[in-house]
């Protein structure tokens, strides 16, 4: 991925799981010794990323060594999408997003990664699947560039938020409600 477009930040293990490599435009978050976030050092990446950056963390109860990480973009006024609580499905949201982000301004990117993690915890029978990952976990089987089509084509505003929003019947990738609905 080259190191143009809009910047992501994100916990270094889900990087990796996603197969990216740290740069001009990912930044990984490193763990503790004892495998969580050192808050100082959260808030020295957050704060040192372009304001236009965009925090993907997965849900404090999902990955509680992690919490810092949503939390401290949120103190600093940083765009956060929830991930997928399951490794596996946050790893191919973020490639996916991070993919997008080579080509994609800051809003608009935030609006596909919300439906994107929708998508990811959507049933199979909604879009046809492939395995994907070292874990083989069932994903949509489009190529970016056409999610992304859908995405932007899917995307509904929150109505508990109203700033966020997402995939029809999925989560909002800023709130974390069930149900997106029109």
């Amino acid at each position: 991925m080259p190191d143009t477009g809009t910047p992501i930040v994100v916990d270094a293990a889900i990087a990796e799981s996603a197969g990216l490599v740290p740069g001009a435009s990912v930044s990984a978050l490193q763990r503790g010794r004892g495998g969580a976030m050192d808050v100082d050092a959260v808030a020295d990446a957050v704060a040192a990323a372009p304001p236009s950056a965009v925090v993907l963390a997965r849900p404090p109860w999902a990955d509680p060594p992690a919490a810092a990480l949503a939390g401290v973009a949120m103190l600093l006024d940083r765009e956060v999408v929830w991930l997928p609580p399951a490794l596996a499905q946050a790893a191919w949201a973020v490639a996916l997003i991070a993919n997008w982000a080579a080509y994609s301004q800051p809003r608009d990117l935030v609006r596909r990664a919300q439906v994107a993690v929708g998508l990811a915890a959507l049933p199979a029978c909604r879009l046809p699947r492939r395995p994907w990952g070292c874990e083989r976990v069932q994903m949509p089987a489009l190529r970016p560039m056409a999610l992304a089509r859908w995405c932007d084509r899917l995307w509904l505003p929150c109505a508990h938020c109203v700033v966020g929003g997402g995939a029809p019947g999925g989560a909002c990738g800023r709130c974390g409600h069930e149900q997106v609905t029109a």
